[in-house]
Parts: structure tokens; sequence; C-alpha cells
């Protein structure tokens, strides 16, 4: 590790300041020629961060991408993987820009929640269209359905694998549901924590989202004993409620 590399960790919980910051001090020195910014993601800056669960998200933006900066992360990525530190993303400042139109959800989401932790701020300013917002939700909540319904084939009345399904789905509703907010609120930033975007969800677009608190409680107490029908009954619900969102989304003007 080089110590004498400045990275600025402070903002970050400390759950993820001293992983991440080990992380950033022993790359920095073998990328520094390429690297812009490093940024962190997700839910490690939030209240939802799941000790255990959850995983540390990053973004690196370099001047250049060649195979050799990608074979000095991957050499990283097993012992830094058991700190639950996933891949981090690798993009361009050309990439981020010629992209803002194609996944405008996952860039809104790096905009409302992310720490610039080493390098140039590149997040904060992005322009991100509403009109492409509202292709990129009615796209994916109905690719969404399309998913819930071959895995439940799959799942072939399975119990666990239902509910593998349904956990997996679960954390993909809350980019969806803060650009939905960003589409419909006027001068008000979609809220962050996932508790704050239910409730936002909720009373914006008059649609009970009692399934989706109850998945966040079985998470968080990592409750094992359900029954196979409590487990159907939950995935009809997230079904639903997907189904009735793309309806939503097909008739939303803006």
């Amino acid at each position: 590790m080089n110590s004498g590399v400045s990275v600025n960790v402070s903002s970050l919980p400390s759950h993820a300041a001293d992983p991440v910051g080990a992380f950033a001090r022993e790359i920095i020195p073998s990328l520094h020629t390429q690297l812009e910014s490093i940024a962190v993601t997700g839910s490690c800056l939030t209240e939802d961060f799941i000790p255990g669960i959850s995983d540390i998200n990053s973004v690196f933006v370099l001047r250049e991408i060649s195979l050799p900066v990608l074979d000095t992360l991957a050499s990283m990525g097993k012992r830094y993987g058991k700190k639950r530190i996933s891949a981090p993303l690798i993009m361009t400042q050309e990439y981020i820009h010629r992209s803002l139109d194609v996944f405008p959800i996952e860039f809104l989401d790096i905009k409302l929640i992310h720490s610039t932790i080493y390098g140039d701020e590149m997040f904060t300013q992005l322009e991100i269209a509403k009109s492409m917002l509202r292709l990129q939700c009615e796209r994916d909540l109905k690719a969404k359905l399309i998913n819930l319904r071959q895995g439940y084939i799959a799942c072939a009345g399975k119990k666990r694998d239902l509910a593998e399904l349904i956990n997996n789905a679960y954390p993909g509703f809350f980019p969806l549901f803060r650009a939905m907010l960003y589409m419909v609120q006027i001068n008000t930033s979609p809220a962050i924590r996932k508790a704050d975007v239910l409730s936002d969800m909720e009373s914006t677009f008059d649609m009970p989202l009692d399934v989706l608190k109850e998945i966040d409680s079985i998470r968080r107490k990592r409750r094992g004993s359900l029954s196979l029908e409590q487990v159907r009954r939950i995935f009809n619900e997230v079904y639903r409620i997907t189904h009735e969102f793309s309806l939503k989304m097909d008739k939303l003007s803006l």
C-alpha cells in the first residue's frame, strides 16, 4: 500500500471508509497516469447498508481503458471481494456523455448517491433528460415483468429459488423509483433512503407498497423460515405492482 496517496474518505460511513481507502491507495499508483476520478456509489453511503449483505460499489473514470488496466483491477478482485468491495464500474468521460441517453436511470442514481474520494468531480453536474428516463423506465419495467415470469417458471415451485428470485429483483426497484419521482416532482430531488422512496412513491403514484417494505424487513432480519405459500404471495404482489407501474409509465406524459 502507498500511504502517500491522497484519498478523501472522510465523507464515507465507517463501514466503508477503511476498506475503500485501502483499496484506493493500493490501486491508484498503478493507474495514476490514466486515472481521473474515483467515486463511491450506492447503498454503502446510506442508512440502507446491511453489513454482510450489501456490497460497496464504485466508479473509476479513466482517460483510456486498456486490457492492462483491467488486469490490474482483476488482480485485486478476490482479496477485496472478501471485504464486499464489488468490481468497480470503469468508464471514460467520453463514455459518460455518450451514454446519458442510453443509461439515464443508472447515471441519475450515481448523480444522486455518490462521494468522490479521488480526483475530479464527474457526476454532480450531469444533465439527464426526463424524456430519456421515461423511455428507460417503461422498458425496464416491462423487462422486469418478463424476467419475473421466466424466473417463476424456472423455479418450478422451489421455495428457495423463488425467494432468491424475489431477493434479486428487489434492489432494482429503487433506481427505477427515484427516476420516476425525478420525472414528476417539481424542484425536488428524489429521496435517497429506501423507506422515504417507498413513502414518496405511495403518495405520488397512489400505490401501496407494503410488499416491498416486507421484503426489506425480511432481508434485514435475515428471516429464512417463510413457507412456500408466503413466498408465493410475496412474488404475486411484486409482480402485480411491477405490472401496475408499467401501465402508469405507458400513460405518463411529461
